[in-house]
C-alpha cells in the first residue's frame, strides 16, 4: 500500500483491478488471524486446567465450553473475559475476537480513490497525448497591397471594429479532447493599450443659454504628447485625443484623454478544467529596438531585453514589420476622427465609432483593454511563428483517474490486531511447553483418551440424558490435569483443594 499511496490505481483488465487484491488480501489475513487466534484460545484451555499451572483460581469442568465458545464468538469472549477476571492470557485472545468484529468495517477505509487529472496515455501506444499550442505569433504581417499603398486584412479591420463597437470579448479557444489540458506558459505578440487623462482643462466652446444642456464630444489622431508616437523603443501604431464636454447654466466640465495602442509582447498560462477553459496573462513587455530597412531586409521593430517570466525561448525573436505598423496607423486614424453634439435634445454621431467611443467615456480603461484583446486575438491568429518552436508549446491532455489513497490510521487497526496475535501465540507457545501440555488446540480426540477421576465421574449419573444435566452435575467441579507414569492423562480434582 505504501509504493501505491497517491499513484494511480492500477488496473490489469476490467475485473481485476487494486482494489479487488485488497479485497482478497484482507479476506485472507481476517481468515489467518481468526485461525491462528482459535488455535491459541482452544490451547489455552488445556493450559488453564493443567496441574502445573500456578493460579489462585482452580479449573473447571465447564471451563472447556468457556474456551470452545470464546474462540468463535463475541459473547463466549466476553463470558471467558469475565470468568478470568482479565488475568488470564486467554483474555488477550478473547479480546482480538472481539475487536476483530469491526474488521471488516476497518479494512473497507483503509484505501480510498480520489479522481484526480492524469496525464491521457493514448490506447495506441505509452506516450502522453499532446494536444496543439494555443494560437500564438512571434510576427505579424496580415497586410495586402492596394496598389501603392499597402492596407490591412479583413479580419484585422473586422477585430478593430468588434473591439471598438462590441461587448465582452472572449478569448481564443484552444483544442483539448479530454475536457483537462494543461499548457506550458507561452509568449505571443499582442497589442496593449491605454489611456491617461490629460492636464487640457480649457474649452472654446461657449455656453449655450438657450438649453437646459449642451454635450460636446470630439476624437481626433495626435502625434501624441503623453505616448512619444516617434519612439523606436516602443512599436506605437495609433494615439489619439478624446474630449468630452458637459455644459449647464452653472457651470461647464471638461474632461480629456490620451488614449494609445502598441505592439507588446504577453505570455499567457491557459489551462482547460472540467472543459472549462481559463486563460490568464502573466506578463507583458514592450521594449523594442528598430531596425532600419536595408537590402537584406525590411524595417522592423524588434524586441529586446525581454525578461524571463515572458517565457520566451533562446534565440527565438519576436518582430514587427515597418509597413504592417504603418497600415495600422492609417487605419486607425481614419477611425479615431469625428464628434458628436447635441442640439435640442437630440444627440448627433459623425460615425458609428464616435458613438461608441462617446459611450465608452465612462470607464475607458475597460473599452482599451477590449479593443486591445480583439486585437491581439486577431494577431494570435493571423500571425506567423517559427515551427521548430511547436513542441515547446504542445500542451498535455489530461483524463479524470482515480488515484490510491491510503488512510494509515484505519491500517494500524489491523497492524495492532496483526501484533497482539503474534505476541500472544508467541506466549501460547511458551506456556504449552512450561505448564507440560501437548499442543491439542481445538481437537477432539484428546478429550476421548483422558481418564476421569471415578469420584468425578460418579456425579455424572444420567447427566448426559438431560439438557444441561453435565454441566449441573459436574460444571463446577475444579479439577487439573497430569500426566501419569504409564503415559495416561488423567482428570482429577485439585490436590491442594
Amino acid at each position: 500500500m505504501y509504493f501505491f499511496d497517491g499513484k494511480l490505481e492500477p488496473e490489469w483488465n476490467n475485473n481485476f483491478k487494486f482494489s479487488t487484491i485488497i479485497v482478497a488480501v484482507m479476506s485472507c489475513f481476517r481468515l489467518a488471524l481468526k485461525a491462528v487466534i482459535e488455535s491459541c484460545i482452544s490451547q489455552g484451555a488445556w493450559i488453564w486446567v493443567s496441574a502445573f499451572r500456578k493460579g489462585k483460581v482452580e479449573a473447571r469442568l465447564e471451563d472447556f465450553k468457556l474456551f470452545s465458545e470464546a474462540s468463535t464468538g463475541i459473547w463466549g469472549s466476553l463470558v471467558l473475559i469475565w470468568r478470568m477476571k482479565g488475568k488470564h492470557l486467554a483474555c488477550v485472545g478473547a479480546a482480538i475476537v472481539i475487536l476483530a468484529q469491526g474488521f471488516e468495517t476497518f479494512s473497507s477505509q483503509m484505501i480510498g480513490f480520489d479522481d484526480e487529472p492524469t496525464p491521457f496515455v493514448s490506447n495506441t501506444g505509452a506516450n502522453t497525448l499532446h494536444v496543439p499550442p494555443p494560437p500564438r505569433a512571434e510576427t505579424w504581417h496580415n497586410i495586402v497591397p492596394r496598389g501603392v499603398d499597402m492596407s490591412l486584412g479583413l479580419s484585422t479591420k473586422a477585430a478593430i471594429y468588434d473591439g471598438i463597437i462590441g461587448g465582452t470579448m472572449p478569448t481564443l479557444p484552444v483544442v483539448c479532447s479530454t475536457a483537462n489540458c494543461v499548457w506550458p506558459p507561452f509568449p505571443t505578440l499582442g497589442v496593449c493599450g491605454s489611456c491617461t487623462e490629460s492636464l487640457f482643462r480649457t474649452t472654446s466652446i461657449s455656453r449655450q443659454d438657450s438649453a437646459a444642456s449642451v454635450f460636446v464630444f470630439a476624437v481626433s489622431p495626435t502625434g501624441g504628447s503623453l505616448n512619444a508616437f516617434s519612439s523606436n523603443s516602443q512599436a506605437f501604431f495609433s494615439a489619439f485625443d478624446m474630449m468630452s464636454v458637459s455644459q449647464t447654466p452653472s457651470e461647464t466640465g471638461v474632461r480629456a484623454h490620451e488614449c494609445a495602442l502598441w505592439f507588446c509582447l504577453q505570455s499567457y498560462n491557459v489551462t482547460v478544467t472540467n472543459g472549462v477553459q481559463s486563460s490568464t496573462m502573466i506578463a507583458n513587455w514592450s521594449k523594442t529596438n528598430f531596425s532600419s530597412s536595408t537590402s537584406g531586409h525590411f524595417g522592423e521593430f524588434t524586441f529586446v531585453d525581454i525578461p524571463p517570466d515572458l517565457c520566451v525561448k533562446d534565440q527565438t525573436r519576436y518582430t514587427v514589420p515597418e509597413d504592417s505598423i504603418q497600415a495600422l496607423k492609417t487605419f486607425m486614424d481614419s477611425l479615431m476622427v469625428g464628434n458628436a453634439s447635441t442640439t435640442a435634445g437630440t444627440t448627433s454621431y459623425s460615425s458609428d465609432w464616435v458613438e461608441a467611443m462617446h459611450n465608452a467615456t465612462s470607464n475607458l480603461d475597460d473599452w482599451i483593454a477590449r479593443l486591445a484583446l480583439s486585437m491581439t486575438n486577431d494577431i494570435r491568429q493571423s500571425g506567423s511563428f517559427d515551427t521548430d518552436n511547436t513542441p515547446e508549446y504542445s500542451g498535455t491532455a489530461y483524463v479524470m483517474a482515480s488515484h490510491v489513497r491510503v488512510n494509515w490510521y484505519f491500517v494500524f487497526y489491523p497492524l495492532t490486531l496483526m501484533t497482539l496475535a503474534f505476541c500472544y501465540l508467541a506466549e501460547t507457545v511458551w506456556r504449552t511447553s512450561r505448564d507440560q501440555v501437548c499442543a491439542w488446540k481445538g481437537d477432539s480426540l484428546p478429550m476421548l483418551f483422558c481418564n476421569v477421576d471415578q469420584s468425578i465421574h460418579a456425579q455424572v449419573r444420567d447427566g448426559m440424558d438431560i439438557p444441561e444435566g453435565l454441566k449441573k452435575r459436574v460444571g463446577r467441579t475444579e479439577v487439573e490435569l497430569v500426566r501419569r507414569d504409564d503415559g495416561q492423562w488423567h482428570f482429577r480434582e485439585p490436590i491442594n483443594h
